[in-house]
């Protein structure tokens, strides 16, 4: 039994149906099913998917967005019966063999020939294939609930799921495309835990998200914002290697808009799918943080727009600034720069994140003394901008350090030291973690990320459509290291659990 991490029902690996991604209408045999226009390998509207996207407010554009080429599991029986008619067999014999198996030729008047095979084992994907001549075609798992594409292995391997949130602008969904760039490199080379992706190119929510890989790595284009409205899952093979014991997990990432939280009651059918996760990583921008209100953390550009308001314009009225402080005990442009900055309450907006979804859990019966309370990690992102500035507040603590492994360094007392300043700038800069259970009844683990590794600018492209593009060099700071560690620890808890 599993969880379908689209419509979230209980779905078995015997009972699910198929998609095929081309209609068979250039195929030879097709010509021997003239009339049967409502032959089950014809292309016909899938209402169930478009009633899931309906629920979820996803856009339908026309009617072609659900005109698929689908077999119901149940039409199993009426797709080789009416071929064995068409053929002159004894369709009155039984579909399935005594493994639950279909592998079954038809020859045509014409000679042609068809055959089709269905396979199905306990905890292991069902399997459909139509093959005639040098033509094959094999058909996706989806729902047979709501019809999305399961990716392969998906009943091979229990679940896991993982919710990435935070305010507007944060850098949710620059961070999960970063995190597929580069083969994957961001999370992957690791002995103890290694990812693979487990959907195809057949899955469009898929498709659409491997074309902004290309547009970042090809083109430097940021991936566009996250809007308000349900976003399929990523979904990721994970398998952790512990003391040559081998464990497995599919692990569903969900990319959702922060506002959606503190309008729970309005979102109910986007959000049933997030609360239903294992663990979270919050984003913070470091700009809506007491980091965002200090001079020496402000880009030249910044800096620039900052004494332009305060009336000083080049270099010789700072410098005349600067002197008269020592003449007549004014002000320094430092003080002057400081003052001009809106300071922002990011312990408050965290807060009230741990408020809301700590309310949506206790909603779903969830209780404080829960074993299965979600893990969550706050993550610094865009840490870019603050590299100097921390590494010269901190010294050489290897807080961006690339190459670090988020795993092997385990127990490692120099990375057991990082952590911990890591803490002493959340709790300088955005928030005392320890003191989060009062909203939460867990302790968040804290990271330093960004997903770029260099500034942003605005561009416009051939169709003067406005973008973001990366200014610099794309190179990711950690990206991958809260997703990995939470994942771990996940995987770990369940582990834990069965044995027990």
């Amino acid at each position: 039994m599993r969880i379908c991490p689209f419509c979230l029902s209980k779905i078995e690996s015997n009972n699910v149906d198929f998609l095929f991604e081309k209609e068979f209408a250039d195929w030879d045999f097709m010509e021997s099913m003239g009339g049967a226009d409502e032959f089950v390998l014809n292309a016909r509207e899938d209402r169930k998917y478009r009633k899931f996207r309906e629920k979820k407010k996803l856009s339908i554009t026309d009617r072609a967005d659900t005109m698929r080429v689908y077999v119901n599991h149940g039409e199993l029986y009426q797709l080789i019966n009416i071929l064995r008619r068409r053929c002159g067999m004894d369709h009155m014999e039984n579909v399935w063999d005594e493994n639950n198996c279909i592998d079954e030729t038809f020859t045509f008047e014409d000679g042609m020939e068809l055959t089709i095979q269905y396979s199905n084992k306990e905890n292991e994907d069902s399997v459909l294939t139509i093959q005639s001549g040098i033509q094959a075609a094999r058909a996706s798992m989806i729902c047979s609930n709501c019809h999305n594409i399961l990716p392969s292995g998906f009943f091979h391997y229990p679940q896991i799921t993982v919710g990435l949130i935070g305010k507007k602008d944060a850098g949710k969904t620059c961070m999960l495309v970063s995190l597929l760039a580069n083969n994957m490199k961001a999370i992957n080379g690791s002995k103890v835990l290694h990812f693979t992706e487990a959907q195809t190119m057949q899955d469009s929510n898929y498709r659409e998200l491997r074309r902004k890989v290309m547009l970042l790595e090809e083109q430097g284009i940021c991936p566009d914002s996250t809007r308000g409205e349900f976003i399929a899952p990523v979904m990721l093979r994970a398998e952790w290697s512990i003391e040559e014991e081998r464990h497995y997990a599919m692990v569903c990432i969900y990319d959702a808009a922060g506002e959606l939280l503190e309008k729970a009651s309005e979102n109910t059918d986007i959000l049933e799918n997030i609360m239903h996760t294992d663990g979270w990583l919050y984003l913070i921008d470091p700009q809506n943080t007491r980091l965002g209100t200090m001079v020496e953390t402000l880009s030249q550009e910044n800096k620039i727009a900052i004494l332009e308001r305060a009336g000083i314009g080049n270099i010789y009225q700072q410098r005349k600034k600067q002197q008269d402080v020592h003449k007549r005990g004014h002000r320094t442009v430092h003080d002057v720069m400081q003052e001009l900055l809106t300071d922002v309450n990011t312990e408050a907006q965290i807060r009230n994140f741990y408020n809301h979804l700590w309310q949506c859990y206790l909603g779903q019966g969830l209780r404080e003394d829960d074993f299965s309370i979600p893990e969550v990690a706050l993550i610094l992102s865009k840490s870019d901008e603050m590299i100097s500035f921390l590494n010269e507040k901190y010294g050489e603590a290897d807080l961006f350090n690339r190459e670090l492994n988020y795993i092997s360094a385990e127990g490692n007392e120099h990375c057991k030291d990082r952590k911990e300043i890591i803490r002493k700038i959340f709790e300088e800069y955005v928030i005392d973690v320890d003191n989060l259970n009062a909203d939460y009844p867990s302790v968040p683990d804290v990271y330093l990320a960004s997903a770029l590794g260099c500034s942003t600018k605005q561009e416009n492209t051939e169709g003067e459509t406005l973008v973001y593009k990366v200014d610099g060099i794309y190179d990711p700071i950690r990206v991958g290291e809260a997703f990995v560690r939470t994942t771990m620890n996940l995987m770990q808890n369940r582990s834990e659990r069965n044995s027990e």
